[in-house]
């Protein structure tokens, strides 16, 4: 395989890799009424379904993040794929919301090691300014999945139950599954962790003493903080407040995933990390003020899209570099430093999820966004004024 072949093979099986967080969370969101009719099961623990894959997703990647640093990448990933395919058919044939909810936590939990190793494979084969770039680019392949995931989910529920959703995900792991056997290995036996299984998460340790690292971490994460504080609450801000449709719904909700896209693809552009870091910290901070003021006015339902696309667009414009930059603070321990990373966002959607449920739903959600985008900006201007000068 040609560098560019390999670079071309890279770039879409870490972006479908990636991709598993917005697909197991998203492709489903249309169908959670019909969940709960299936079951006979309350709202809230139909709901309960994506606390629990966000959970998988974060818990998940603190294990296999050290453990790929130990056995390398490619064992774990088919692991963990093959355990995705096991855990998607339990779902399908799940005799109640009880153990769909235990299934949905062992579909997480396997989804995880994709995520977390794909940051770590990109780690492993970039470096420096060709990794942002290289992240950009994966981080744009991953950014179709929540603009495609909605609106497919809303399109299957006119011609089948929930269930045809999750056949669409057991789909999705046999491709990756076979992808899988076709890569390469991309960390070396003498690049490896020589220390024992146990010790290996000790590691961590090490990892949260490099400040580098944890300023870039921090930024990242409270930006999860402001995207899953929108996905949690966007189907009950256009389907309840708005009146829209569950296609309707979709078709917004994918209008606003393609700005976190663009807002990736944008980020490879910015020949400065320092520049991107700056506008996206401030930026979040003001979207979300705007989409705050739109709900608290209930303001024009073109008004509100625009608002979030912006803040979409910041967030998207945030991560490739910040990423980046954690990574390349601690190459050497590069899968527990991904682990790390992805858990906590998805912690902070296991935080944010439930808490914009809360009450008056455009206040709590009005609240946590604006929260999320002040520690943004908070954290972006801590950790750039710890910069070097230069790149």
């Amino acid at each position: 395989m040609s560098s560019k072949s390999k670079f071309t093979f890279l770039m879409f099986l870490l972006g479908m890799l990636s991709a598993f967080g917005p697909f197991v969370t998203d492709l489903y969101l249309p169908a959670l009424p019909n969940l709960a009719d299936y079951f006979k099961a309350t709202p809230s623990a139909s709901q309960l379904s994506l606390t629990m894959s966000m959970l998988g997703l974060s818990i998940g990647q603190l294990f296999i993040g050290p453990l790929s640093d130990k056995y390398g990448r490619k064992r774990l990933l088919v692991i963990c794929l093959i355990l995705f395919v096991a855990g998607t058919c339990a779902c399908i044939y799940a005799p109640d919301i009880t153990l769909f909810n235990i299934f949905r936590l062992i579909q997480g939990l396997a989804a995880s090691g994709g995520i977390v190793i794909a940051r770590s494979v990109s780690a492993d084969s970039y470096r420096g300014p060709v990794l942002t770039k290289f992240l950009a680019m994966v981080s744009a392949v991953n950014g179709v999945a929540p603009i495609v995931a909605p609106v497919l989910g809303g399109f299957l529920l006119n011609f089948m139950s929930w269930k045809g959703t999750f056949a669409v995900l057991l789909l999705y792991g046999f491709v990756l599954l076979f992808m899988a056997g076709k890569f390469q290995e991309s960390l070396p036996v003498h690049r490896r962790s020589q220390k024992s299984i146990l010790a290996s998460f000790t590691l961590y340790g090490e990892v949260f003493r490099n400040g580098e690292f944890v300023r870039y971490f921090l930024v990242c994460s409270a930006s999860m903080i402001v995207l899953f504080g929108y996905i949690a609450a966007s189907p009950f801000i256009f389907q309840k407040l708005y009146g829209l449709s569950p296609i309707g719904f979709s078709l917004c909700f994918a209008l606003i995933a393609l700005c976190t896209a663009i807002g990736c693809a944008t980020s490879g552009k910015i020949r400065s990390d320092r520049t991107a870091i700056k506008i996206a910290g401030f930026g979040i901070f003001v979207a979300s003020l705007a989409v705050a003021a739109c709900l608290q006015t209930h303001a024009p339902l073109p008004l509100l899209q625009v608002s979030f696309m912006a803040t979409t667009f910041m967030f998207g414009l945030m991560q490739p570099p910040a990423s980046a930059l954690a990574l390349n603070a601690e190459r050497k321990n590069a899968g527990t430093a991904s682990a790390a990373m992805g858990a906590a966002g998805f912690l902070m959607g296991g935080i944010a999820s439930p808490i914009v449920g809360m009450g008056n739903i455009a206040v709590s959600a009005s609240a946590m966004l604006v929260t999320g985008g002040f520690l943004t900006m908070l954290f972006m201007i801590i950790a750039k004024s710890k910069m070097p000068k230069k790149r």
